[in-house]
C-alpha cells in the first residue's frame, strides 16, 4: 500500500517535460496535470564536438517553462528559451518562445486517454535555425500534435507501465501554404516509463520528419533520436531531472549545407529540476470557508490582543496616579 501511495505521489509531481507539459522529455501524456497545480522547470543541456585538431566547438541551450492547470481536461504550457549558442557570436542569445494548450478529449478511461495539443511558436530568438539544434525559421509558427497515452498501472500493479505515443503537424511559418510548404515537418514521438518508489525511468523515440521533400530529404537526414533518463523526487517538492539525446540522423556529405541538410547534435546531456505548488485552497471552496475563518479567527485574536495591551496601558497608568498620589500625600 506504501509503495502504491508513494508511486502515486512521484506520478503527479514528476512529468513535466523538457519545454513544459505533463510527460516524459520531448514527448506528452495525453492527461493534464491537476486542476490549479502549477509546475515551473528549468533545464540545460550541452553537446561538444571537436571540428578541428586544436578546435572544438561547444552547444549550449537553457529551457524555461511553467505549467498550470486549469481544469481535469485541461493545461497551459509556455517555454522560454533565455541562452541558446549560434555558433557566431562568443555568448549565447535568446531563443524562441513557445505558448501550448493541452486538451483531454471525452475519449478517456482509467488505462487509455486520447488528448490534443497546440501550440504557437513567437520568433523571438536572436538567430533562427542555429547549428546543432532542430530545424527553426524566424517567422511565427502553429503546430498541432495528437496524443495517446496508455496506461498499465491497474493492470500490471507489481510492474506499473505507462505508454504514451504522438503524432503531430508543425508549420514554421503561418504565411505561407498549410500543409504544403517543404520547410512544414511532422512530429513522431513514443516512449515508455516506469516508476519504482520516488525513481522513475523512461526511453522514448522521436523525431521531426521533412515529408514534402522526399526526393530531396532521406528519412536518415531527419532530426531523429532516443533519449533515455530518470528523475527523482529531491527535496523541498523538487524533482531533478536527467536525459541524453543519441541521435540516429546520418549524411554522406555535409559539405554543400542547406536549410533541409545541416548538422545536428550527435549527443545532447540535459539535467533539469521541477518545482511543483498548488492554488487549490485559494479555487476550492471549502478550503477558501476555512482559509477565511482562519482570518476572522486570527482578526478576533489580533482584537483581543488589542485590548488586553489597552488595559495594561490604563492599568499601569492607573498605578502611576496611585503612587503619584501617595507621593504627594507623604
Amino acid at each position: 500500500m506504501s509503495l502504491m501511495l508513494t508511486f502515486v505521489f512521484t506520478s503527479v509531481y514528476s512529468q513535466v517535460a523538457m519545454r513544459g507539459g505533463k510527460g516524459l522529455f520531448r514527448v506528452l501524456s495525453a492527461d493534464p496535470v491537476n486542476p490549479t497545480d502549477i509546475f515551473t522547470s528549468g533545464n540545460f543541456s550541452s553537446y561538444l564536438i571537436k571540428t578541428a585538431p586544436q578546435s572544438m566547438a561547444k552547444y549550449y541551450i537553457a529551457n524555461l517553462n511553467a505549467t498550470v492547470g486549469l481544469a481535469r481536461y485541461l493545461e497551459v504550457f509556455v517555454n522560454i528559451v533565455p541562452y541558446q549558442d549560434d555558433q557566431y557570436h562568443l555568448l549565447g542569445r535568446f531563443g524562441d518562445t513557445h505558448l501550448a494548450i493541452k486538451y483531454l478529449t471525452p475519449v478517456a478511461t482509467d488505462v487509455f486517454k486520447l488528448g490534443l495539443m497546440t501550440h504557437y511558436k513567437f520568433p523571438t530568438a536572436k538567430s533562427a535555425n542555429v547549428q546543432y539544434e532542430v530545424f527553426s525559421t524566424s517567422k511565427p509558427g502553429w503546430g498541432a500534435t495528437a496524443l495517446a497515452t496508455l496506461d498499465l498501472i491497474d493492470v500490471i500493479p507489481s510492474f506499473p507501465l505507462k505508454l504514451d505515443a504522438n503524432f503531430g503537424y508543425i508549420d514554421h511559418n503561418i504565411y505561407d501554404q498549410y500543409f504544403g510548404s517543404k520547410i512544414d515537418q511532422l512530429f513522431f514521438g513514443v516512449g515508455v516509463k516506469s516508476s519504482i518508489r520516488s525513481f522513475q525511468a523512461y526511453v522514448e523515440y522521436s523525431g521531426e520528419i521533412f515529408f514534402n521533400n522526399p526526393s530531396m530529404v532521406d528519412f536518415k537526414h531527419n532530426s531523429v533520436r532516443i533519449t533515455p533518463g530518470f528523475r527523482f523526487l529531491g527535496p523541498w517538492r523538487n524533482t531533478i531531472d536527467f536525459a541524453f539525446d543519441i541521435a540516429f540522423t546520418k549524411y554522406d556529405s555535409l559539405k554543400n549545407t542547406t536549410q533541409f541538410h545541416k548538422e545536428y547534435f550527435k549527443w545532447k546531456a540535459t539535467v533539469g529540476i521541477t518545482h511543483h505548488f498548488s492554488v487549490y485552497k485559494y479555487f476550492d471552496k471549502s478550503a477558501r470557508l476555512e482559509r477565511q475563518k482562519r482570518l476572522e479567527e486570527m482578526r478576533k485574536l489580533e482584537e483581543i490582543r488589542k485590548k488586553r495591551e489597552k488595559a495594561n496601558q490604563d492599568l499601569d497608568k492607573m498605578k502611576n496616579i496611585l503612587e503619584k498620589n501617595k507621593n504627594e500625600k507623604k
